[in-house]
């Protein structure tokens, strides 16, 4: 993936200012509507470090900092609950030595020719894959996929109708949407035109029911549109083939294998992925530094899984180490740009969240299409061409609001 960056100079903003380059921003009576299963989805860090990391845990903090675009700390948190350091041998060197990185997404697009369901997996504390998932969409919908199935929805015909009429995600339409790079996801497969559908087996008992519900679930959907083909974003271990053995017996790739027939093309994005620090990363993700999504294969074309036991994916993803200028570069592609704003000025004291909603979407309502916490009055937004409503709230009763046109020369 292409990546740019414009550094913002000539048309910086610069808030409380009269200048044509200022924006007019103004008190503003704002509520997040929020569902019955998440009251709080948008967070400080103070609040994720007293209440979040202590009542729900390391999970859940580091899914809040996605959420409000700190991947250091979601990755720091995260890495919090592993026990020791990995190291690798000179034989995994020896055994690795043999592959070379290729560009993940030809890949991919050309084996999905020969495939009905494609299901590819995202650790739920990292909007990288979500950015991936995403940057398959135009190619797979060029090969006749026309249906995305996401985890985060139940399996209810009414979500799936209302996210379809609003033609946007909102925080209705599931619990891990609502960070950003998953609203997009959501947000661009609806502009595409595929149809987007949930399969979450919320009522399963305990872990085997809930693969076998989730797979179910699938199966019902496509016996009910049966023309297409269908991309299905899961998390974890959900994309695993094969005998996972334990609680979950399989997975439900597995189950849907087995239900359908269909042997789908299978995607992992967990197991060589960036940590916190290399010593907590997989072995031979720690000899690897590639500067784009890859897939490591040899002279045969076999790619490279290092799977140990009968559980297994068709494909591993090999992501590049997040690169900062001030916010990820994996953000910065295409229209994205990122831009640098000072917030010193405005009638709230930091820390405040400022959130950037697509205008024509229900503020406060809509997934926003970025979220930044400013600890000392200056945020970064990583945004697309068009018009934006930015809000920025203490997260408890004050907000202001001003538009902001990125396309604007003023």
């Amino acid at each position: 993936m292409k990546t740019l960056y414009l550094a913002i100079i000539a048309t910086s903003v610069f808030f409380g200012s009269c200048s044509k380059k200022g924006l007019d921003f103004k008190a503003y009576d704002f509520q997040l509507k929020v569902s019955n299963w998440d009251d709080r989805p948008y967070n400080l860090t103070s609040f994720v470090v007293d209440t979040t990391l202590v009542v729900r845990g390391a999970q859940y903090a580091a899914i809040d900092y996605s959420c409000i675009g700190n991947i250091e700390e979601a990755l720091k948190v995260w890495d919090s609950q592993k026990k020791s350091p990995i190291t690798y041998t000179k034989d995994d060197s020896l055994k690795f030595c043999q592959y070379q990185p290729r560009p993940a997404i030809p890949i991919i697009i050309e084996k999905a020719k020969d495939h009905q369901v494609t299901i590819i997996n995202e650790a739920h504390h990292s909007p990288q894959h979500r950015v991936f998932t995403r940057s398959l969409l135009k190619g797979l919908f060029e090969q006749g996929y026309s249906h995305l199935g996401i985890e985060t929805l139940d399996y209810t015909s009414e979500k799936d109708s209302l996210i379809h009429a609003l033609k946007y995600p909102d925080l209705f339409s599931g619990f891990y949407t609502k960070e950003p790079q998953y609203g997009h996801l959501v947000r661009e497969a609806l502009q595409i035109g595929y149809r987007v559908f949930g399969y979450e087996s919320s009522d399963s008992k305990d872990p085997k029911s809930r693969e076998i519900g989730q797979a179910e679930n699938i199966q019902k959907y496509m016996e009910q549109n049966p023309i297409g083909k269908y991309l299905v974003h899961c998390g974890y271990d959900h994309v695993m083939e094969g005998e996972i053995g334990g609680k979950w017996e399989k997975a439900m790739a597995a189950r849907l294998n087995e239900y359908t027939g269909i042997d789908p093309l299978t995607i992992n994005q967990t197991r060589f992925s960036e940590q916190s620090s290399r010593s907590f990363e997989n072995v031979f993700y720690q000899l690897t530094d590639v500067n784009e999504p890859s897939i490591f294969t040899n002279e045969a074309s076999m790619t490279f899984n290092d799977y140990k036991n009968s559980s297994y994916t068709d494909i591993c993803i090999f992501h590049p180490r997040t690169k900062f200028i001030n916010r990820p570069q994996w953000l910065i592609h295409e229209n994205r740009r990122e831009y640098s704003l000072d917030l010193r000025k405005v009638k709230i004291k930091p820390p405040f969240l400022v959130l950037a909603y697509v205008d024509g979407e229900e503020t406060g309502s809509a997934i926003p299409y970025d979220v930044q916490e400013s600890l000392n009055g200056k945020v970064n937004l990583v945004l697309d061409q068009g018009i934006y409503n930015i809000v920025i709230w203490d997260t408890k009763d004050k907000a202001l609001i001003s538009q902001f046109n990125t396309s604007s020369k003023n």
